[in-house]
């Protein structure tokens, strides 16, 4: 299957669709409280300039914003969807401007000299506001695996996703195949 790259959703050089996903997924699965270190690990996994550890209070403003994205994923109506996202960038402080510092002209939407967690805030926002505007709200969602909470953002071409990946998708088909062959043999 061929995927889209995010800097092709934003022109950004980070993956803000796959930032939110990702941070939505460690904060609010799992029942647990992600620690600053793993938060910091997972945005420079997403190239986030992250240069010192997270205090307390960036880690739970993160962690705050990760909750309050994950109704976006979970939200099928696209109106409504809209509006939840209109909100969170409404409070995302913004400023977008062309930066070149060594990998390029591209957009940077957080004004300059942003902090690290407004320029989350402002990368996750703007790249599922690019999925909703290019592709619709319904290539956003929750995993439809029974036993699975996890959010997913689908920018790839052909058909639509409906797990957050293959692991889950693999489990429910061959239940489906069991089911199917166990209803055919009674």
């Amino acid at each position: 299957m061929t995927r889209t790259s995010p800097t092709e959703v934003t022109g950004y050089r980070n993956d803000g669709v796959g930032t939110a996903a990702a941070l939505v997924n460690a904060v609010t699965t799992g029942g647990r409280d992600v620690s600053a270190e793993t938060l910091r690990a997972l945005l420079a996994s997403y190239n986030f300039k992250v240069d010192e550890p997270l205090t307390e209070d960036e880690t739970q403003m993160l962690r705050d914003w990760a909750r309050r994205l994950r109704p976006v994923f979970a939200e099928p109506d696209q109106a409504r969807a809209i509006d939840l996202l209109n909100a969170l960038m409404a409070e995302a402080p913004m400023r977008p401007h062309i930066s070149d510092h060594g990998l390029g002209p591209h957009l940077h939407y957080g004004p300059p000299g942003a902090a690290l967690v407004d320029r989350v805030r402002a990368n996750t926002a703007v790249g599922l506001a690019f999925v909703i505007c290019e592709y619709g709200a319904e290539r956003l969602g929750v995993c439809l695996d029974a036993g699975c909470e996890r959010v997913y953002a689908d920018i790839a071409r052909g058909p639509r996703r409906r797990y957050c990946s293959k692991a889950c998708l693999n489990r429910n088909t061959v239940a489906a195949f069991r089911a199917r062959r166990t209803s055919t043999s009674a």
